[in-house]
């Protein structure tokens, strides 16, 4: 019996319509699904996958991750994780592990894929939408209108990162980006970009938000996890 394949799917920041004809097949063609997830609630990637896909013949597992923040036990919890990964690889199963997004970019899939990797087997990658990209489309926004700028993909979970995006050159993307809202405008001012500064929350959901100002009266008091800020040039 030969070893089975972890694949790390890609399946789009949250609009089903987005998910790849390559990420169907794939996780069609895997007996196992392990599909990450808070700790509370269900897992986003799990249900882009159930709109797509029929997993009545397949093994479907929800894995609870810890936060940000919870160091000692979200590492516990990708050690769980990468364990039940290995031990349905060991049966020659193959095993898909649907990740918002692409799984090269910000994805928990990467912490998954190192440990398995290091057990001997195989990992593949499918790739999927990311983000900032679906972000783009939903503010009608040219992320490189200069060729010759570069773009910067930055997490936006300090305000060194925010005071670091005023000093970049071309386009800026924030990448989990919630929170306060109120916070989040006032580091964009000092940094001296938030006129420049346009936001999605929950893109392509169905409670998608497009901020154009994140000063406006309307904007509400928290920002969704699930938020790209983009820093026009």
């Amino acid at each position: 019996m030969g070893k089975g394949t972890l694949y790390g799917v890609g399946v789009g920041p949250g609009d089903p319509e987005l998910v790849t004809l390559k990420a169907i097949r794939t996780i069609e063609a895997c007996r196992v699904v392990v599909a990450p997830r808070a700790r509370a609630g269900s897992s986003l990637a799990l249900s882009i996958v159930r709109a797509n896909v029929d997993l009545t013949c397949h093994e479907v597992v929800e894995v609870p991750f810890a936060m940000a923040g919870e160091d000692d036990a979200r590492d516990a919890r990708r050690a769980d994780a990468a364990a039940l990964v290995v031990s349905r690889l060991e049966q020659g199963l193959d095993v898909a592990m649907p990740t918002l997004g692409d799984p090269a970019i910000y994805s928990t899939f990467q912490r998954i894929a190192a440990a398995v990797r290091g057990e001997g087997f195989t990992v593949r990658q499918v790739p999927g939408v990311p983000s900032f990209c679906a972000v783009a489309a939903a503010l009608d926004a040219d992320l490189t209108p200069d060729p010759a700028l570069p773009v910067h993909i930055v997490p936006a979970l300090c305000r060194d990162s925010l005071r670091e995006a005023a000093d970049l050159s071309g386009t800026v993307v924030l990448m989990k980006a919630g929170g306060e809202a109120e916070a989040l405008a006032c580091a964009l001012r000092e940094a001296g970009v938030l006129e420049r500064t346009q936001l999605v929350s929950n893109c392509g959901r169905p409670d998608e938000l497009v901020l154009r100002r994140l000063d406006a009266p309307d904007v509400p008091d928290r920002l969704g996890y699930f938020s790209t800020a983009v820093v026009l040039p």
